[in-house]
């Protein structure tokens, strides 16, 4: 009996554009995501698998982490991951991050620094000084989005939780905003009305 277990989620599909093509190709996506996610946990720890899955859904364009991050109200791309290892129970990340490509690598990279969480100046030299080369995740899309100033209204939070064979837990997060934001806003959250 396999014991190992994954969920990966893609954000609120509330999107400004979501017609019913776009969320099929976003549900056609995430199949295809947890299915090799799925495939690498069976080989890999689940911290491993987490990273691995974040950084899928952080390349797939269709969701709001990585490329095709939300713009912010200045028109820059800031970007936020987080990383727990439930072995460990280590918890790093990193905050209104520009510039790279995979924000939850970076977070991972800093699993073993003395500061586990960085933010946006600190982590982008935190990035540079780790290998992490300049990668603009603007999409086409979020540029016409920007320019017409018709921001998403709902989160876009990507994640991965998986459990490997022998136990362990792990869990990432990545989100590239909600779009239109004030810079130096500080990931997803909301007040109850």
């Amino acid at each position: 009996m396999n014991n190992e277990k994954i969920i990966i989620h893609g954000g609120f599909f509330s999107e400004a554009d979501t017609t019913d093509k776009i969320k099929k190709a976003k549900q056609n996506a995430l199949g295809d995501i947890v299915q090799k996610s799925y495939q690498f946990l069976k080989h890999h720890s689940a911290m491993d698998t987490v990273v691995y899955a974040v950084e899928l859904l952080e390349d797939c364009d269709l969701f709001n982490a990585g490329t095709g991050s939300q713009i912010q109200r200045d028109g820059i791309i800031r970007m936020s991951a987080s990383l727990m290892d439930g072995v460990s129970l280590k918890f790093s990340g990193v905050i209104n991050i520009e510039g790279v490509k995979n924000p939850i690598r970076v977070a991972e990279r800093l699993q073993a620094a003395d500061d586990l969480v960085l933010a946006g100046e600190g982590a982008i030299q935190f990035a540079r000084s780790n290998g992490f080369e300049f990668f603009n995740p603007e999409t086409e899309h979020r540029r016409k989005e920007y320019e017409t100033k018709s921001s998403a209204d709902g989160l876009g939070t990507v994640g991965c939780v998986a459990l490997d064979l022998a136990g362990r837990i792990a869990v990432a997060t990545s989100t590239g905003g909600k779009g239109f934001e004030m810079p130096g806003r500080v990931s997803d959250y909301r007040v109850p009305a």
